[in-house]
C-alpha cells in the first residue's frame, strides 16, 4: 500500500512539475527596469517610437570582400525590419517579420532565415525599439548583471530574454537561450552603447555565432538622442559600419514593407529548433544584408 502511495505521489509530482514550469512568471529585476526607464527617458524624453527609417552610408567587410555604398534600415516595433544595402558589388537585403525572416544576396535569390535567428529583436540597429519592447512585455525576463568592464569601459550590463508561457520546461529553456540579448548602458548617461546576441548558420546547425552591435555619436534630433554610428561585428570582426545621414521617426511605415518572399513565408515558422548542437564553423551565416 505504501509503495503504491509513493508511486502515486511521484506520478503527481512529475505531472505537476511541467505545469509549474509553464506558469512561472519571468524574473523582471526592478533595478534593471529602472535603468531601462532611465535610458528611454534619455533617448526619447518620454515620446514613444513606433517606427524608424535610417538612411546611411555603409561599409561591408566579409573576409576579402570589402564593399562600400549606402543603406536603408527600416523597423516597426522590435519584430519587423528591413535592411537594404546598396553596395559596389550589388545589393543585399535582410527582412524580418515576426516569426519569419529572409535574406537576398546580390544574385537576387531569396533564402529563408533559420527560425532560431528570429527570436532576438529585428530592430537590432535602433535600441529604443528594443528597450520599449522590454519595458512593456511582461513575458520578457530582465536581469541586472551589474558593472561590466569587458567592453573596454565600465558599463551597466543588463540581460533580457523571452520567457513564454504555456510551454514545457525544455522548450521554454531553449527559447530563452535563443532570445537572450545583452544590453550595455553607460552608467552616467544611460545611453545604450552595446548590444550582444547570438546567431546560428542558416544551414540549420545549432551552433552559436556571437554578434555585437556598437552604437556611438549620439546626436540630438528634435529632442531625441539618436546613434549616428552603428557597427555590427561578427565573431569579433567588423562586418557592417553605418554612418547615419538621415532619420525619420513615426512616419507610419506600412506592414507591407516587411512582406516576406514566398520562400520564407511558407518555410519559416517560429519554433525552437531541436537539432543537436555540433562543432561547426559556419561558412554562411545570415548576419544582416544576406551574407
Amino acid at each position: 500500500m505504501l509503495t503504491r502511495l509513493a508511486l502515486g505521489l511521484l506520478l503527481i509530482t512529475l505531472l505537476v512539475s511541467p505545469i509549474r514550469a509553464q506558469t512561472t512568471a519571468p524574473v523582471r529585476d526592478p533595478q534593471a527596469l529602472t535603468a531601462i526607464a532611465s535610458s528611454l527617458k534619455a533617448l526619447t524624453g518620454g515620446t514613444t517610437v513606433n517606427d524608424v527609417i535610417l538612411q546611411a552610408t555603409a561599409n561591408y567587410v566579409a573576409g576579402s570582400d570589402e564593399e562600400t555604398g549606402t543603406a536603408t534600415l527600416t523597423a516597426s516595433g522590435n519584430q519587423q525590419s528591413l535592411v537594404k544595402l546598396y553596395l559596389s558589388n550589388g545589393s543585399r537585403e535582410e527582412i524580418r517579420n515576426g516569426p519569419g525572416g529572409a535574406w537576398i544576396g546580390p544574385d537576387g535569390t531569396a533564402h529563408s532565415m533559420f527560425a532560431n535567428n528570429c527570436w532576438t529583436d529585428a530592430s537590432w540597429f535602433f535600441p529604443v525599439l528594443t528597450l520599449e519592447a522590454v519595458s512593456a512585455n511582461a513575458q520578457v525576463s530582465v536581469s541586472n548583471l551589474g558593472p561590466d568592464t569587458s567592453k573596454g569601459a565600465t558599463l551597466l550590463h543588463l540581460r533580457v530574454a523571452s520567457a513564454p508561457s504555456g510551454e514545457d520546461a525544455t522548450t521554454t529553456a531553449l527559447i530563452t537561450t535563443l532570445s537572450t540579448m545583452d544590453i550595455y548602458l553607460d552608467p552616467q548617461s544611460f545611453l545604450p552603447l552595446v548590444l550582444d546576441f547570438n546567431v546560428q548558420p542558416d544551414t540549420g546547425i545549432s551552433v552559436n555565432v556571437p554578434v555585437e552591435i556598437r552604437f556611438g555619436n549620439f546626436q540630438n534630433l528634435s529632442g531625441a538622442l539618436v546613434p549616428f554610428e552603428i557597427q555590427k561585428y561578427l565573431q569579433g570582426s567588423l562586418l557592417l559600419d553605418f554612418k547615419v545621414a538621415n532619420v525619420t521617426v513615426n512616419s507610419g511605415v506600412p506592414s507591407s514593407v516587411f512582406a516576406l518572399p514566398a520562400v520564407a513565408s511558407v518555410a519559416n515558422i517560429r519554433r525552437a529548433s531541436k537539432r543537436p548542437s555540433s562543432a561547426f564553423t559556419p561558412s554562411r551565416v545570415n548576419t544582416g544584408g544576406g551574407q
